[in-house]
């Protein structure tokens, strides 16, 4: 749940809205439709190819392409600086691509046209990355593919909003979560068995666009959108969400911060596996320790999903994803052994997946009306893109310089511990009943 959040009124009409906190829209708004399977599938399948797209690069082509160019004393270095500069590019993109979609009139609808061209710039920056044969190469691939595919993660998250009800917001948002763990091993699966090189990027550029066709053929909206009178006065509310201790402020402040321990985990997994660890094979080992994660993460989050709708709670849900995480970082960092590794990976699973269970549902809740969604969203994504950004600054030095992996996922538990600290401020943000007749 987020919280118990206390609507102000008395009487059995406050006491009505005290237990409702998934509430229907508010005035102006019209609540869409429940969503069928055919719908959700696409959606899901589209949602896997923009992460395979994201994941492959990260977990093992990044890595493997950089300490070829590199060598053994500098990969660290050099990968920390593409995905550094990647997601310095993507910071900016998620919050401009979602802004044009809200802006845009066209035939085709508002998002259908974002989603077509960043995956399309996604897919030149992957067959980029497939023929670099330098750190620049790399680096202007990479910036491409987070830049582009950006497009299609503002367009997805936006049509959450504007497509699945509350009663079922919970549900598509967890599998929303479950796509990008499905896209994770399909992306490290394909680099693995393409050998880490070139083939992998050639393939993971196939497999991108050949998944998204599904939601273009299935999805149909409006070709021009005129927010209602009351919706355009509600615009001015996004600096009251916005502002430090404000809802939407301690929703993303706590998806930026578990967002930055999986980023933690994720970065130097495959040295780690290498060097502290001593795998012979770091490559098929990141592909078992991922399959793992991924099969945990999404048994919970889709089965936290549903469980949060029937229950109409979100906040114990991410309760308990800090908590995991915080447990699993702890191990790695104190038992750097293949079977201490498996179980972290069990335990990072479990409370990635309760968090990705609920966390869409409670971003979408503390939005504004629809005129604004993609815009707002952007904004809520930095939450996820940003520790890309900040995780090598934090993740080298502590490699390099100050105790080594040990140090890293030690500060990593500590980083999860904070955001369960935060959570307390969070609560429920509800909307009044709608009344008969409304």
């Amino acid at each position: 749940m987020v919280g118990r959040g206390t609507p102000s009124g008395g009487g059995p009409a406050g006491e009505a809205a005290r237990r409702t906190p998934l509430a229907p829209p508010a005035a102006g708004e019209t609540a869409p439709p429940r969503v069928g399977r055919r719908w959700v599938t696409a959606y899901v399948l589209a949602m896997a190819g923009v992460a395979a797209g994201w994941f492959g690069p990260i977990q093992i082509l990044l890595p493997a392409q950089a300490g070829h160019l590199a060598g053994p004393e500098g990969k660290e270095a050099l990968l920390a600086l593409v995905t550094g500069y990647g997601a310095a590019a993507s910071l900016a993109a998620n919050p401009l691509w979602g802004a044009v979609s809200d802006r845009l009139r066209s035939r085709w609808g508002r998002r259908r046209p974002v989603f077509v061209a960043g995956t399309g710039v996604g897919v030149l920056g992957l067959l980029v990355l497939s023929d670099a044969t330098s750190a620049t190469g790399m680096m202007t691939g990479w910036i491409l593919v987070q830049v582009g595919l950006n497009g299609p993660l503002a367009a997805l998250a936006a049509l959450l909003g504007d497509r699945v009800p509350d009663a079922q917001r919970g549900t598509v948002g967890a599998l929303f979560g479950v796509a990008q763990i499905a896209g994770v091993v399909l992306g490290t699966a394909v680099a693995v068995a393409l050998g880490e090189g070139a083939l992998g990027y050639a393939a993971l550029a196939v497999a991108v666009p050949a998944l998204a066709v599904s939601l273009l053929l299935v999805h149909r909206e409006p070709a021009a959108y005129r927010p209602p009178p009351e919706a355009r006065a509600r615009t001015s509310r996004r600096a009251v969400l916005l502002r430090p201790g404000g809802q939407f402020g301690w929703a993303w402040l706590i998806r930026f911060l578990l967002n930055l321990v999986n980023a933690l985990v994720l970065l130097y997994l495959y040295y780690y596996l290498d060097d502290a660890v001593g795998a012979g094979d770091p490559g098929t080992l990141v592909l078992a320790v991922t399959l793992l994660n991924v099969t945990v993460a999404g048994v919970c989050a889709a089965a936290g999903g549903v469980l949060s709708d029937r229950l109409r709670r979100r906040r114990a849900f991410i309760a308990a994803g800090a908590g995991l995480l915080a447990c699993g970082a702890v191990l790695m960092a104190l038992l750097p052994a293949v079977p201490a590794v498996l179980a972290a990976a069990v335990l990072v699973g479990a409370g990635w997946g309760s968090f990705v269970a609920v966390d869409m549902a409670v971003i979408t809740q503390v939005l504004p009306g629809e005129e604004s969604r993609a815009t707002m969203l952007g904004i809520a994504n930095i939450a996820g893109t940003l520790p890309q950004l900040l995780a090598p600054v934090l993740a080298a030095p502590l490699v390099t310089r100050l105790g080594g992996y040990r140090t890293l996922y030690l500060v990593t538990a500590a980083v999860a511990l904070l955001a369960l600290a935060c959570l307390p401020r969070l609560r429920d943000v509800t909307r009044p009943p709608a009344t008969p007749g409304t």
